[in-house]
This record gives C-alpha cells, structure tokens and sequence, in this order.
C-alpha cells in the first residue's frame, strides 16, 4: 500500500472524532439541552434517570453526526494534501489521483454498512428505552407535574387545569382539560368533578381517567365552525394524554423510527394487503438505508471538492457544513416538499445519487485533467494552423 494512502487512512480518525463530537454536542445543544434541564430542574427526574434520557437520545443524533464527522475529516486531509502540492508529486510519480481516492471509497462503503445496522438496532433501543423511562417519570412525578391551580402544558395537544388534588390518593378535583388543534386553539373543553392519572402498563402512555363531567365543542379538530356545536355528560372518559407527541421525545412505540427494518417491512406488507396508504413508512424503510449511505455519499463530492479547493484547515469544514446544507435540503424536499408526492425511493436516495455521480464525474476528470488539457491545446492549434493555412492560400 502506497505511503500516502496509508497517511490518508491514518490521517482520517482524530478530526473525525473531533468532528463528530463536535457536531453531536451542537446538535444536544440545540434539540435536547432544555427537554435536559426541564426533566433534572423542573420535573425532579433526578440526576441518573435525566442522563439515562440523555444517552438514549443520542443515538438518533449519531446517525446525523457520525456522516457529517466523516466528510468534515475527508474535506481537511484531502485539502491539506492538495494544499501542500502533494498531489502534484503523486501525478509526477505517474500515478492517477484515483490512487488515493479508492481506498477512501471502500473505507466508505463499510463505514455505511456499519451505520446501516447501527441505525437498525441503536435507534430502536434507544427511541423505546427513552419513551419507557419518560412515561415512568411523568407517571411516577405526577404529583410535581399535576399542580393545583395552574395550567399545564406538558403533554402537546393538552392544557390541564387542576383545582384541588389529594396528595394522599392523587385524586383531582375539579378538572378542567382543553384538547387544542392544529393551530394550538381550543376546540373542545372537559370539566370533570373527580379525575386520576394512570400509566397504560401495555404501551407506557399516560391516561387520565375522569369521572362525572360534561364535554363541550365548537367546531373541529381541522376547520373551525361556530355553527357545530354538541354538549355531552358522562360519568367515565378516558383521555389518552401521550397520543400526540411528547415534548422532548420519541412518538411511538409503533412509529417506523422507534422500529426495526424487518418489522417496518412487514408493516408495510400488511398496510399494502389492507389497500391503506404506505407512503410514510415507506419513506421511512428507504431512510434506513439512505441516510446511512450519506457518507458514501459525502466521500464522492467531498474528496474531488477538497483537492480542487485546496481546502485547508478552515476551509474544509466550511466546505463541509455547505454540502451538508444542500443534502438536508434535498432530503427535506423529498420527504415533505414538492419530491414527497414522488416514488418514496426516489424521494430518499436523490440526494446520495446526485452526489456520487457528480462527485464520480469530478474524479474522472482529475484523473483525466491532462489529457483533457493536452486535447484541449491541440484543438485549439488545429483550428489555428487551418485558419493560417486558409489566409496563406488567399
């Protein structure tokens, strides 16, 4: 094995650490770090059960992080070769840029292989394990949560209101819940004398069980109309209060994200058997594989980019956060935008095929850059010497 590529290899791992690191405490930083100090400060989870929800949410931020490390490592070793005219010797060695880029391709395809079935067992550990342990704590904390006189808006969809509770019995008194729609307003209001919250022991969702109360509405869930209007009594309603998304966490344990690939296969299998729309979960199924492919991906764009950029120790992660920027775009089109209504294939492995064909075209070209050159000079001198030949004979 050539030395260079040994060195690229070797040069490769510390700024991929750093990197990932790097990114994975940003993105803790801005998606989780106040869910972090509500759970420990607010919710009194305690200091172990608010970094267990820490580490479980971490997998689904490796899966981000550990692509977006691997090109940010690429894009500073292969631009400081460039920089440093490295390059330039191995072609006057006489051997092909290729020599340096297929090693690192190789590395790629394992490394997303890896991040595959990384992707397939951590992701579901760690989505279920989070939502286990939240619903424990908001269960076992419902004396924090549920406080007298005071709106709470701890369950998305939901604003409580508690007039009296029963610290002994955890009855509630009094109980006033409004169900908002999609805009945050309230469409329906439940007063209940008596109510208790309870834990669902099948699936972990917290359910609050009211007794003797009158359910109001105006209007619907999706379109608001003051002309529709119903008033019932009841002696018993549960609320399912973890129907909608918990702020912080995971939605469900059925939900494509929080499952393996072979169970959302067979998920699909059934939807399609009973002629219901799949198209979510199949985008799901391919992001299982696309996403990880990403760092195929980010090693054809990103090794031809860094060479012809010369990108050095600043330039290169500058480099990298761009392109990143453009996959994510590309992928937020194709999961919700005007792509979305497309094949769920293409609407997820676009982004990665766009950026190993151009970045496979850009390497083809500096393999063949002087011999494009030299065609190019003897085009131009052809089409000099006839011009000169045409003059001559006038």
């Amino acid at each position: 094995m050539p030395v260079l590529v040994r060195y690229c290899l070797m040069a490769i791992w510390p700024p991929f650490v750093v990197a990932t690191g790097t990114t994975l405490f940003v993105f803790n930083l801005l998606f989780y770090l106040k869910e972090f100090l509500d759970y420990l400060l607010v919710h009194h989870a305690g200091v172990l059960n608010s970094f267990l929800l820490l580490l479980y949410i971490q997998p689904g931020f490796l899966i981000l992080s550990l692509p977006i490390g691997f090109l940010v490592s690429i894009m500073i070793v292969y631009g400081r070769l460039s920089a440093d005219r490295e390059i330039i010797a191995v072609e006057s060695a006489g051997f092909p840029v290729s020599v340096l880029v297929w090693p690192i391709i190789v590395v790629g395809v394992l490394f997303s292989f890896f991040l595959v079935f990384f992707w397939d067992i951590s992701l579901p550990w760690g989505n279920t394990s989070f939502l286990k342990l939240q619903y424990k704590i908001l269960n076992e904390k419902s004396s924090i949560i549920l406080r007298e006189r005071a709106f709470i808006k701890d369950f998305d969809g939901y604003v409580l209101y508690i007039g009296e509770k029963d610290e002994k019995t955890d009855i509630l008194k009094n109980v006033t819940i409004q169900l908002l729609d999609d805009r945050g307003y309230p469409y329906r209001v439940i007063v209940a004398k008596t109510g208790k919250m309870q834990q669902n022991p099948k699936n972990y969702h917290v359910m609050m069980n009211l007794m003797d109360g009158v359910m109001q509405q105006i209007g619907t869930f999706k379109k608001e109309n003051l002309d529709e209007f119903f008033q019932m009594g009841f002696k018993v309603c549960s609320l399912d209060l973890s129907a909608n998304r918990l702020k912080g966490g995971p939605v469900d344990f059925s939900d494509p994200r929080n499952i393996s690939i072979k169970e959302l296969s067979n998920k699909i299998e059934e939807q399609k058997k009973q002629k219901k729309d799949t198209h979510y979960y199949e985008v799901e199924f391919y992001k299982k594989f696309s996403m990880p492919f990403s760092a195929l991906a980010f090693v054809f764009i990103g090794i031809p980019l860094a060479l012809l950029a010369r990108a050095g120790s600043f330039t290169g992660p500058f480099l990298a956060v761009v392109l990143v920027f453009v996959y994510w775009l590309f992928d937020l089109l194709g999961e919700n935008g005007p792509m979305g209504i497309t094949a769920p294939f293409w609407a997820m492995w676009l982004p990665d095929i766009i950026f190993m064909v151009v970045g496979g075209i850009l390497i083809y070209w500096l393999n063949h850059k002087h011999d494009f050159s030299r065609s190019l000079i003897y085009l131009v001198k052809m089409t000099f010497l006839k011009k000169k030949q045409k003059f001559v004979n006038k």
